[in-house]
């Protein structure tokens, strides 16, 4: 066996750590919730080895959510075409949106209660991937001239209020209706 140094050892520090937020969301993806006596059941590790990479399920919980931020962003990136017009690229973000918060619908609830806002989490990417779209809508004549910031900001929080809304009243969502009805609201007040 090869001998711990302190690369080798961050190393494994940082995969241990992905592989418990990994089967940790796919647990939560199948069940819709996970204690961390059935993580470490199904990792074939002692419940105590998580505590040594995660001090509680609502770090555990947070780790994970910033792992399912920055796949939806990359998700987005790589979907949203820049030859597409802006109202397309918006119902793109909105359909990555929609799809991965029914998928983990579960683990972003249990990140509410269990990270009542200890901490803001950094800047979203996606925030950003929706503000190109509405400079974009402005630029070439699609939407009206507005502070994009704000639109992309207003945009944003609608969705997340609208999912936070889906998941404290345990309400599933037809994404398809979720989709009409957001670019039903937000087209004509971006076109006007």
């Amino acid at each position: 066996m090869p001998r711990l140094t302190p690369e080798n050892k961050e190393f494994h520090t940082a995969q241990m750590r992905e592989n418990i937020c990994r089967v940790f969301a796919e647990m939560f993806a199948a069940k819709g919730d996970v204690s961390m006596e059935h993580l470490a059941e199904r990792m074939g590790i002692a419940k105590g080895t998580i505590y040594n990479y995660f001090k509680d399920k609502g770090e555990l919980t947070a780790a994970v959510m910033e792992i399912r931020r920055q796949a939806m962003s990359e998700q987005m990136e790589k979907l949203i075409r820049p030859e597409f017009p802006a109202a397309v690229q918006l119902e793109t973000l909105l359909r990555i949106m929609w799809e991965d918060f029914t998928t983990y619908r579960h683990l972003r609830l249990e990140y509410l209660r269990s990270n009542p806002v200890r901490h803001l989490p950094p800047r979203p990417r996606s925030l950003d991937i929706l503000k190109k779209i509405v400079e974009k809508g402005m630029g070439n004549s699609e939407f009206r001239s507005m502070d994009a910031e704000e639109a992309a900001l207003f945009i944003f929080c609608s969705m997340i209020g609208k999912f936070r809304h889906f998941l404290l009243n345990n309400i599933e969502a037809d994404i398809e209706k979720e989709i009409r009805t957001s670019l039903e609201f937000l087209l004509p007040a971006l076109k006007k």
